[in-house]
């Protein structure tokens, strides 16, 4: 007889679901797991949790946490919330983290604010053939872990929270190539060959192929990707084409046929406001649902009508280096990472016309200077500067 559903997550395992206690009643692994998981019980929200250790080690140094944890001083200084300076990059270790998710991923490509990774697992089980297995000393994790290329998926730029390990740089030191992540072109090829089906680099240590018996191995991996869903998912919450026919903004307000004078007196908007719209501007939530009062409509659908943001900054806004300031002014104003991210962007859209010199000159044939990110950066600076004023 079969067991009903896959393993229970981690995190499912003390408040399951239906489905979920239906697969405890008939699965003694889970049980198991789940009895280990009432003894050690934690009701602590993951953020208050890293919010509290990150108090400590700044009050007395990572060294503060050792008492408390097992962890290595390695490890302690990975729950310092430091500011993150690297653009995300082929062949890079990196924690992702959205909402409750938090997993492991070598990253495989990018394209703007797409990127493509490889889920990283510390259950080396789960390794199939196109799966590179990477020795203890490739991160400060100082475990093995497996590379599941073959569980390949897309996330958004915005997910990524910390580099665990740079990418590395191709050696003829086969001792050293061993005990590093491999090169980018050299994971490059290793994502070709899952994809055509081809033999991988054989000089890369690789998980065994699966066979139709590896049903407890299937199930792991199936686990491993579904706790990447999350992560898929969150790009779901970048503004942009709405389902279904929309009537842009612009066009809402001149069927009303009335001025920006008498709209501003109706809404209690400014009249420069309407003036933004009509030259392509867009409307945050608060003014959405001023608007949507003389519109007749819900505020969704009024900014359903704002025009698409320009890709350049949604990838710029998405940039890791930006996520602890964003955590700063959420925590201070009572919102979330995600909100003030496309605060900022909505913000800094309506600047798209003006010029900003950059003291970076490109080469012959080398791409244009990213005029979002001096742009974004004064903001944040802005907001801060007046955080700091109101405390």
């Amino acid at each position: 007889m079969s067991i009903a559903g896959p393993h229970l997550l981690d995190v499912d395992l003390l408040t399951p679901s239906a489905s979920g206690g239906k697969h405890l009643a008939e699965c003694g692994w889970c049980r198991q797991r789940q009895q280990v998981a009432e003894h050690h019980r934690d009701d602590l929200d993951d953020d208050d949790f890293l919010r509290a250790a990150r108090r400590r080690a700044e009050a007395g140094g990572a060294a503060a946490l050792a008492p408390a944890t097992r962890l290595t001083p390695t490890l302690h200084a990975l729950t310092v919330d430091t500011v993150v300076r690297e653009d995300v990059a082929v062949g890079q270790l990196w924690r992702l983290r959205w909402e409750q998710a938090t997993e492991l991923a070598v990253v495989l490509a990018v394209d703007r604010w797409w990127v493509t990774v490889a889920p990283v697992t510390t259950d080396v089980s789960a390794a199939d053939e196109f799966s590179v297995l990477l020795p203890p000393t490739a991160s400060v994790l100082s475990t093995a872990l497996a590379a599941c290329v073959s569980l390949e998926c897309t996330v958004p730029l915005f997910v990524f929270d910390r580099q665990i390990a740079p990418a590395s740089r191709p050696t003829v030191d086969r001792e050293q190539a061993t005990a590093q992540l491999p090169p980018p072109d050299t994971l490059r090829d290793v994502w070709r060959a899952w994809r055509r089906g081809t033999a991988g680099p054989a000089h890369l240590s690789y998980g065994t192929a699966l066979d139709d018996g590896d049903l407890d191995r299937r199930e792991l991996r199936a686990v491993i990707a579904s706790s990447f869903a999350v992560l898929v998912g969150a790009s779901a919450s970048v503004p942009g084409d709405p389902l279904g026919e929309v009537v842009p903004l612009a066009q809402r307000l001149r069927n009303l046929d009335m001025r920006p004078t008498d709209l501003a007196r109706t809404t209690g908007l400014p009249s420069q406001l309407f003036t933004r719209i009509n030259r392509g501007g867009r409307v945050n939530r608060a003014e959405a649902e001023k608007l949507a009062v003389v519109l007749n409509a819900d505020p969704q659908t009024v900014l359903n009508g704002n025009p698409a943001l320009d890709d350049e900054l949604i990838t710029e806004v998405s940039r890791p280096r930006y996520r602890r300031v964003l955590r700063q002014l959420a925590y201070a104003t009572g919102t979330s990472e995600d909100e003030q991210r496309w605060t900022t962007a909505d913000a800094v859209s309506p600047q798209a016309a003006r010029t900003v010199t950059s003291r970076q000159t490109p080469g012959a044939g080398g791409a244009p200077p990213n005029h979002w990110a001096e742009k974004v950066d004064n903001y944040l600076k802005q907001r801060l500067a007046e955080l700091n004023e109101t405390v």
